[in-house]
């Protein structure tokens, strides 16, 4: 399958430079199982990058143009190695190019290439398509130009292209860690961050747990920005109160008994958000070790109450999401299921048995005739991180 889709993807771009690419890189989508919605509180997350992807490859050109094209959008955006400025009409092809810019800023001489996107990650729904596809450009670029910066100075040259170069501003995106797992995932593997010291572990992932499938609802993103920037928002707010005259640095560095001290002096919808931000970090933690163990059941109680909380005290959910999870949540063949994604949220993972899926089509026929939309599944699996690939022989006729 994966080469197919380098096939596919070298195809792609020589059908529209008639060039062949000299350069093919790759980033996982991700999504997380239990710890999304902490990083700002320097948080736990157990995450996992899929086997769902983006590429892109790149070949030489004799000028200074530097030309994208996007297969998914099918346009083209082009500009010049002096001319790597934001530009709001370019829309997905400033992040690529807020890469570019950051390896000229670094003071690396830039040459005019051919540039092309072929990506199979939903955008819109929190599996990290657009840290996907900078952290892909950032591994081509430094092999495109032989530049042998480190992986984790790529990891911080993708971030910079999205808080910096797009304007998005760290305090709406997730920290850097949020890339690692895409940058260092392993197949088969589960992956486990602390994103205050950016220390990670990879825990196998037994087939004996089940699979991994995500649900798209099909809910517009615009139904989650507004709850989740104020849910955070809130919290930041709950943290300048908790840390007024102590050490605390973060969410993290206070107690469930702490927010109880602090009752009738917090805002009581700051401190339900505040309490789901520290119940989860130990919800991820007891996920960890239950994984080890090969205590699936505690996994999925685990998910399930998650879901319940970012329902109930973090209030980023919505009906629909709420309706999938409840039914895959009683469906026997089901594990655990929960709301997935931070700045989307359009999506659920649920941990089941492959045979969980024949009967849920009767539900999903049913999600839509209540909501309007159309269920889409996307069975995916513990996947490698970020790469460089081979390039591989291209199949054309004629």
């Amino acid at each position: 399958m994966l080469n197919q889709k380098l096939d596919a993807c070298q195809d792609v771009h020589f059908k529209e430079y008639g060039a062949a690419a000299t350069v093919l890189a790759s980033a996982p989508g991700k999504a997380s199982l239990l710890g999304d919605h902490t990083e700002f509180a320097k948080g736990l997350v157990l995450s996992v990058a899929i086997s769902l992807r983006l590429f892109v490859a790149i070949s030489p050109r004799p000028d200074s143009l530097v030309r994208f094209f996007s297969r998914e959008y099918n346009e083209r955006k082009k500009t010049s190695v002096a001319n790597l400025k934001f530009r709001k009409e370019d829309r997905w092809a400033n992040y690529p190019k807020g890469v570019l810019a950051g390896f000229a800023q670094l003071g690396i001489h830039i040459e005019g290439l051919d540039f092309t996107i072929f990506s199979d990650i939903p955008q819109g729904i929190g599996l990290g398509s657009s840290q996907a596809l900078c952290l892909a450009s950032a591994f081509a670029f430094n092999e495109f130009f032989q530049t042998g910066l480190s992986v984790p100075q790529l990891i911080q040259l993708a971030q910079k292209a999205e808080t910096i170069y797009l304007g998005h501003g760290e305090h709406l995106l997730p920290t850097a860690a949020t890339s690692y797992v895409q940058a260092f995932g392993q197949e088969d593997h589960l992956f486990f961050i602390d994103t205050r010291t950016l220390e990670w572990q990879q825990i196998a992932f037994s087939p004996e747990a089940g699979g991994l499938t995500l649900i798209n609802s099909r809910v517009p993103p615009s139904s989650f920005d507004l709850s989740s920037g104020r849910a955070r928002a809130q919290c930041e707010a709950c943290l300048k109160l908790l840390s007024a005259g102590r050490s605390g640095r973060s969410l993290r560095d206070f107690s469930k008994t702490d927010l109880s001290d602090r009752v009738g002096t917090l805002p009581e919808s700051a401190r339900r958000r505040s309490l789901h931000v520290i119940d989860e970090m130990a919800r991820a933690q007891e996920a960890l070790e239950a994984f080890r163990e090969s205590d699936y059941p505690t996994v999925g109680r685990l998910m399930n109450r998650s879901h319940d909380s970012l329902r109930d005290l973090y209030e980023v959910s919505c009906p629909e999401i709420d309706w999938l999870v409840k039914r895959l949540q009683e469906a026997d063949l089901v594990t655990g299921a929960r709301m997935t994604g931070e700045e989307s949220g359009g999506c659920v993972i649920a941990l089941a048995r492959p045979e969980a899926w024949k009967p849920f089509k009767h539900q999903a026929e049913e999600y839509e005739r209540i909501f309007g939309f159309k269920v889409e599944l996307l069975p995916v699996r513990p996947s490698a991180g970020a790469q460089i690939h081979q390039l591989v022989q291209m199949h054309r006729e004629g």
